[in-house]
């Protein structure tokens, strides 16, 4: 250790390391000079390799506790990490401009061909889901008739229950279809565009502002419909609808596998984009994007981790080679 600096009238212990003015030492002895030498060196000429750090970019739709799940990982794992979550488009802008090693992108269909230039992996699903009262006899739905129900200027337009299939005393019942508040996750505008076609709502739709309310919309005796990106919280209170692609075919229900085989259609993808070259330098973290304890964190997050055999299948092609 440096030796604590010697006060007036005192003297050093031999071979101490003592200032005496700037810049200069005195009292050091052969050996102590060597070792310093050694370490600035090294130090100058790059010898000693300090951690590089990992950049990661992408969508900020996962939270903040998302964001902590990262970073406590990076700790226990002496890694160097910075996050900057601020959006998919500026994060593949960063990809694309080496400014980043790795990022968590969630592209429209029609904008994943610019993200092809690099390496991928699906890590999760957003999905859009339909929920109705508990008591509601609906089976299932296809998207026309959701189309019918919610936008304007399609093939058809549906206002009572009885329109899509439902008998008894629904049939005659005004359909009440509820889409989440402007700006409350990606649900509405992901179906506006590929189901609607990018056509406006009808001036009937309402807007929930919370979980809660949306449990209110459905409670009762209510006639309601709604769009929603993940279930609420207390089981229930409502019931999810199964999903076809048209009325004469099977519908799903979005469970993690039907989302990873695709037999749900209204999903989108959160995937993992990385630089072909930043792989060894990234297995361990694109290993833990995949374990379990990441995928709870995608869970409280509102989106659907791929199913846990497909998890690790994916970890296990990044085990150390």
């Amino acid at each position: 250790m440096f030796a604590r600096p010697e006060r007036a009238g005192e003297s050093a212990p031999a071979g101490a390391l003592q200032r005496d003015g700037p810049l200069r030492w005195r009292g050091v002895n052969a050996w102590h000079r060597q070792a310093a030498g050694a370490v600035l060196f090294a130090c100058l000429s790059g010898a000693f390799v300090f951690p590089a750090e990992l950049r990661v970019v992408g969508t900020d739709l996962l939270g903040v506790e998302f964001s902590k799940a990262l970073y406590d990982y990076a700790g226990r794992h002496d890694l160097a990490l910075a996050l900057a979550l601020d959006g998919s488009r500026p994060g593949l802008d960063q990809l694309k401009a080496g400014r980043a090693d790795l990022a968590l992108l969630v592209l429209p269909p029609e904008e994943e061909p610019a993200a092809a230039a690099f390496a991928s992996a699906t890590l999760a699903y957003h999905r859009v889901i339909f929920l109705v009262p508990p008591p509601a006899p609906l089976a299932q739905i296809s998207l026309d008739q959701l189309a019918g129900i919610f936008g304007v200027g399609g093939a058809a337009s549906y206002a009572r229950w009885g329109e899509v299939g439902l008998t008894g005393d629904w049939s005659g019942s005004a359909i009440a279809p509820q889409v989440p508040a402007v700006g409350a996750g990606i649900a509405m505008e992901y179906f506006r565009q590929t189901v609607l076609h990018g056509r406006d709502l009808k001036s009937n739709v309402g807007r929930y502002d919370s979980p809660g309310d949306l449990v209110q919309r459905l409670a009762g005796d209510s006639r309601a419909i709604a769009l929603a990106g993940a279930p609420p919280p207390k089981a229930g209170v409502a019931k999810i609808v199964p999903v076809a692609v048209r009325a004469d075919e099977p519908a799903y229900l979005p469970t993690p596998e039907n989302l990873h085989s695709g037999d749900y259609p209204l999903r989108l993808p959160l995937r993992v984009v990385f630089r072909h070259e930043s792989e060894p330098a990234i297995r361990s973290l694109l290993q833990f994007l995949f374990s379990d304890e990441l995928a709870q964190q995608l869970e409280r997050a509102g989106v659907v981790p791929l199913p846990a055999a497909a998890r690790r299948q994916q970890a296990l092609a990044w085990e150390p080679r």
